[in-house]
């Protein structure tokens, strides 16, 4: 008995051994994927758990990468990938999040916008401005208080913008946009093919009015049959720019004032004398053929036109550098004239922004984007110009040149977004460009004549459902009256009409006394 237990006490320990000498062996193994003795973090081992498996720690785990969407207004870019491939490189190591860039035809943007706050669709930051309906959306609530955002996550804004864009910008004492940083002043006028004036010999130093412009348009329709003389669209405003008005905020909701003169007295535009002769000169020259017959639901961009080589001139909000800079986007030399003089708006303080839609996952994370946007120069330049030496090269520190083989006018990455994305004063300029210009902007800024509204953005929530049935009325009026596509006085009594039956007077009630409270305050 006693030797039938010794030999099982020997073979148990043999078994013992071989199961040590094992253990010992996986021990000092080390996968070559695995990280290095040196590299690994020290783990204090907790207590066995009650099953057979051993217990295992786990390393934590990195952060996954938060992807943002970034929505404008603009013409979709061949290279986009490419590019979101480069910033998502670059972003990753700086703020661990992937950038999705989504440009939406300036035709469908309305819809596409409008579709997107009523769904509660997931997005993160979007382009809005005070004439894209900023204070009606947010009315609806589609957009983020940025106030704490800012503080938290981009407090650099602050000082980097002039005080004059967040004031200007603001409804109900809020930021729900943060402003591009370019030109603060604006005045209003025309661009045109240089080509085209020389080879006419067309006296534009003669131009002081807009009226002045149909002797110059003419010549173009006899010589030129193939070429718009001027051209606009059902969603661009046209002559309607030589109206001296200023909306107080957002150009969809009605009422104005003059923004040179010194009447705090809210008008309806409709009812002015001022819009029926601007809609009057627009109906002649529309029937003279000078304007596109199409004009009224046209939603090609001119931008789009012009790089075609089908459009002579324009409507623009114009800037110091504005042709030069529109050049790069048309292929075509510009020149531009100016028929107003600088002023400033609150409209034009937030004529472009960054909003952070409310439907964000990671409003944070934007905001940061947005940030980047104002304060990184490499980021912003590679949005706006793309990858250095594939779609640009330098010329110099800050001056570039379209990369050699690539054709202006079928370039794969040329967005021509600058004024709607962070700060422009990061910009490179392109080599036709003045290298004065952003000095040029400064001193443009400070000849903007002050509107006595500016600072003063209407809040639209007392109104917010007469807007929107004025809104729809306009849908059937405004794009046929203000291309010229029918006769004035009949449409504009009819639209006056309408909108009046939908509670008109009510919104401009309200407006005046949003704005005498504004006004007393000050």
């Amino acid at each position: 008995m006693k030797r039938r237990f010794s030999l099982l006490s020997l073979v148990l320990l043999l078994a013992i051994s071989i199961v040590a000498a094992g253990c010992s062996k996986k021990a000092t193994e080390t996968p070559s994927d695995a990280p290095k003795a040196s590299d690994a973090a020290v783990v204090t081992a907790a207590p066995a758990a009650a099953t057979d498996a051993p217990a295992v720690t786990e390393a934590p785990k990195s952060e996954e990468s938060v992807e943002i969407q970034l929505m404008y207004p603009g013409t979709p870019q061949k290279d986009v990938a490419l590019v979101e491939a480069e910033a998502n490189k670059y972003l990753k190591d700086k703020i661990n999040v992937t950038l999705k860039l989504n440009a939406v035809d300036w035709g469908q943007w309305d819809n596409k916008l409008n579709l997107m706050i009523a769904s509660g669709e997931k997005s993160d930051i979007i382009f809005t401005a005070a004439w894209q309906r900023y204070a009606i959306n947010v009315a609806k609530g589609a957009f983020l208080d940025l106030g704490p955002l800012i503080d938290k996550n981009a407090p650099e804004i602050r000082t980097e913008l002039d005080p004059a864009f967040l004031e200007g910008s603001k409804i109900n004492g809020k930021n729900y946009g943060i402003p591009t940083n370019k030109e603060l002043a604006a005045t209003r006028g025309v661009l045109y093919r240089k080509d085209l004036v020389e080879k006419y010999n067309l006296d534009v130093a003669s131009v002081k009015t807009w009226a002045d412009l149909e002797p110059l348009l003419k010549v173009i329709k006899d010589k030129e049959p193939g070429i718009t003389p001027f051209f606009t669209t059902s969603t661009g405003n046209g002559v309607f720019d030589s109206l001296d008005w200023d909306a107080l905020g957002d150009g969809a909701i009605p009422g104005v004032i003059s923004k040179t003169g010194t009447s705090t007295k809210i008008l309806n535009q409709l009812e002015t004398p001022e819009y029926l002769a601007v809609m009057k000169m627009t109906r002649a020259w529309f029937k003279a053929g000078l304007i596109n017959r199409d004009a009224a639901t046209s939603t090609v961009t001119v931008q789009d036109q012009a790089k075609a080589g089908k459009v002579f001139m324009w409507a623009e909000g114009l800037k110091p550098g504005k042709a030069a800079e529109s050049e790069g986007y048309v292929g075509f030399k510009l020149g531009q004239i100016d028929l107003t003089s600088p002023t400033i708006t609150t409209g034009d303080a937030s004529g472009a922004m960054l909003a952070i839609s409310k439907s964000s996952k990671n409003p944070d994370k934007a905001m940061q984007v947005i940030g980047l946007l104002h304060s990184d120069k490499f980021l912003n330049n590679l949005i706006n110009y793309g990858i250095e030496n594939v779609h640009y090269v330098k010329k110099s520190e800050n001056i570039i040149d379209v990369a050699p083989g690539i054709d202006p006018k079928a370039h794969p990455y040329n967005p021509g977004a600058q004024w709607e994305l962070g700060n422009q004063f990061l910009n490179y300029l392109m080599s036709n460009e003045n290298p004065q210009k952003w000095d040029l902007f400064k001193e443009f800024n400070a000849k903007g004549v002050k509107s006595p509204g500016l600072g003063f953005s209407f809040d639209a929530d007392p109104v917010k459902s007469e807007i929107a049935a004025v809104a729809n009325i306009g849908k059937q009026f405004e794009a046929a009256i203000r291309t010229g596509s029918v006769e004035p006085e009949a449409k504009i009594a009819e639209f006056l009409k309408k909108t009046k039956a939908a509670g008109v007077d009510k919104i401009i009630a309200e407006k005046q006394k949003q704005f005498d409270a504004f006004l007393a305050a000050k």
